[in-house]
């Protein structure tokens, strides 16, 4: 199980077995903090306590000066021996005084039971099962399923919601008896019922103060988040693109660098202008200084197509995968570590359709006829490019007639249950609840306690789209190169000061991250918060209709994917139809049915 997980920790390995032989740990690591001292598996000196860490804790070094006043007595430099003395002291209260990314699992010789723990929001990731007379867990599905006794019976119920959104919410999994578990829970076993525990939730704490209060303490929070987060005795760059959130954290660094300097930056180019964003990212790289490389990015290769698929496990529809992939292994030729601007989007409200939230929810009566009244004339002529300003207005409309759980839903679905109605055959369909995705979907949208739309949206991806899609994409991807990748963002005390900002702080009908704009205007170009948002997206529909149309028709209409009876050919044939004839922009649903029907294909070759 460990040799499947050399690209995670590519400098040593590890084995641990308890004396009781109830507990065995196989462990590869990536060597960031303390590499000559801090050996994992780790166990504590009286040998009680042994843990496997995937991770960094970034106030370990306040933690570990704590503890020493306490009178622990340490013997390395690094932060897992910290986690072991943590919980000796404070149990299942330690995770109050975590910030970090973490995976771990610890065991606990005296009181017989092993511990199961995971972020706040999910940067890493941890798989397990529970069998009859045990657990088996993982860092990554594919260790998990080099143990013989895992059920790899294919879980109907996750493949709609894949179809749905694109990923598999945790602590589902494609397979039946594989979990994952969930973001900012902890899991004891044995225990009565062996159900996962909450330690934290995203939610609004009002910091107090001024609007001018609230600007300068975003500035100080995160300049403090970078700076914590730039603690690494191997070398550190950073992702960058064009956008706002990833030129902030850039510019943080390089301020924290000083005269120093010798920041890394890396970024993707395309040679679609749509989809380019180098040349913005090279004006903040040459306005900070930076040391900076610009990766251009070209469409798969049917062999690459097949390696992306394998190696995200499960499958896997956000196709920004690709150039992630490439950048971080770009990156990885120079540094060990790099930081991303991941979570901006979510924390500061920049996602398009939280300005669609606001829109929806304050819009006057007459603004409202207008708006429906304005898609009626302008939906015959507006262009089926899903990028395409009239066509996201008229999604935009055509949302407004729901509630807002669902209008969110709308937003952001793959298929709803009538498009898989009809996609999938009869018999398949028959054995589900076609709408359970989405009743689980408008649920955690409205489980939240949120003062307005746009936060319950912002706490909806804070608690899925985020840790389920961005979060996997970008931890599977970079772990592949063995680069580990930090996230100031993330901070879960930006997370809590972002929910509570007030909504003149967010966005407006024009634009989001308007605190960002006031917080840190000082030191970027005023370009970069005049840009529209782009998003790290590829040139998809181009590709499924040019460079990888064959690969597309050859793998949807083969008959052996669709002879295992889930989708209907003339469902597959009517979609692929329209997008080859440029009638209606089905890329991302193509895409999710060409990664699922590679995955499924991969999976025999497996078997």
């Amino acid at each position: 199980m460990a040799a499947r997980l050399i690209h995670r920790g590519p400098d040593e390995q590890g084995a641990f077995l308890s004396a009781d032989g109830r507990c065995a740990m196989g462990f590869r690591r990536l060597a960031v903090i303390d590499p000559p001292g801090s050996h994992q598996p780790m166990s504590s000196e009286d040998g009680r306590l042994t843990i496997a860490f995937n991770g960094e804790i970034y106030n370990f070094q306040a933690l570990r000066s704590e503890l020493s006043g306490q009178g622990v007595n340490f013997r390395t430099a690094g932060d897992t021996e910290v986690l072991l003395q943590l919980y000796h002291r404070d149990g299942l209260d330690m995770f109050d005084r975590l910030e970090g990314m973490f995976a771990f699992v610890l065991f606990d010789s005296r009181a017989g039971r092993v511990l199961l723990a995971r972020d706040r929001l999910g940067q890493k990731p941890l798989w397990y099962t529970l069998l009859p007379d045990r657990v088996v867990f993982a860092s990554e599905a594919k260790a998990l399923l080099a143990h013989p006794q895992i059920d790899r019976q294919v879980d109907s119920l996750s493949v709609t919601h894949y179809m749905t959104s694109g990923y598999i919410p945790s602590p589902r999994s494609i397979w039946r008896g594989v979990r994952k578990l969930p973001p900012a829970h902890w899991l004891v076993l044995p225990s009565d019922g062996a159900r996962p525990q909450p330690y934290w939730q995203p939610q609004a704490k009002p910091p107090g103060g001024s609007g001018r209060d609230l600007v300068l303490h975003v500035r100080q929070s995160l300049t403090d988040a970078v700076a914590s987060h730039m603690v690494s005795d191997v070398p550190l760059g950073a992702l960058l693109s064009g956008g706002i959130d990833s030129a902030v954290v850039v510019a943080l660094m390089s301020r924290a660098a000083g005269a120093a300097g010798g920041v890394r930056t890396f970024t993707a180019s395309f040679d679609e202008p749509e989809f380019d964003e180098s040349a913005a990212a090279c004006k903040v790289a040459a306005h900070c200084g930076t040391d900076h490389t610009e990766l251009p990015i070209r469409p798969l290769a049917d062999n690459v197509l097949d390696e992306l698929v394998a190696m995200y496990d499960e499958p896997f529809a956000d196709s920004s995968a690709l150039p992630t992939l490439l950048i971080c292994r770009a990156a990885r030729r120079h540094v060990t570590v790099a930081l991303t601007g991941d979570g901006g989007d979510e924390v500061f409200a920049g996602y398009d359709r939280y300005r669609a939230m606001h829109l929806g929810q304050t819009l006057r009566p007459w603004e409202y006829l207008g708006t429906r009244i304005a898609a009626a004339v302008l939906r015959p002529w507006a262009g089926h490019n899903e990028r395409n300003r009239a066509r996201r207005f008229l999604r935009f409309a055509d949302s407004l007639t729901y509630p807002p759980p669902v209008q969110y839903f709308t937003l952001r679905r793959l298929f709803g249950p009538d498009g898989l109605a009809r996609l999938l055959t009869d018999d398949y369909a028959a054995q589900l609840e076609m709408d359970a995705p989405v009743r689980w979907f408008c649920d955690l949208y409205e489980g939240g306690d949120c003062n307005d739309d746009v936060a319950r949206a912002q706490r909806h991806d804070m608690l899925t789209y985020l840790p389920d899609d961005l979060l996997v994409k970008t931890d599977i991807a970079s772990m592949a190169c063995s680069l580990e990748l930090r996230a100031p963002m993330l901070d879960h005390r930006l997370i809590e000061l972002g929910l509570s900002l007030p909504g003149e702080l967010k966005l407006d009908r024009r634009r989001g991250k308007k605190v960002l704009r006031e917080a840190f205007g000082d030191m970027l170009p005023a370009s970069v918060f005049r840009r529209p948002k782009r998003g790290f997206a590829v040139p998809l529909g181009r590709w499924l209709r040019r460079e990888l149309r064959q690969v597309m028709l050859d793998t949807l209409l083969d008959p052996a994917f669709l002879r295992r009876g889930i989708f209907r050919r003339d469902a597959i044939e009517g979609l692929i139809n329209d997008h080859l004839s440029g009638r209606d922009d089905h890329r991302h649903r193509l895409w999710a049915l060409l990664v699922l029907a590679r995955w499924l294909a991969l999976q025999n070759a497996a078997v």
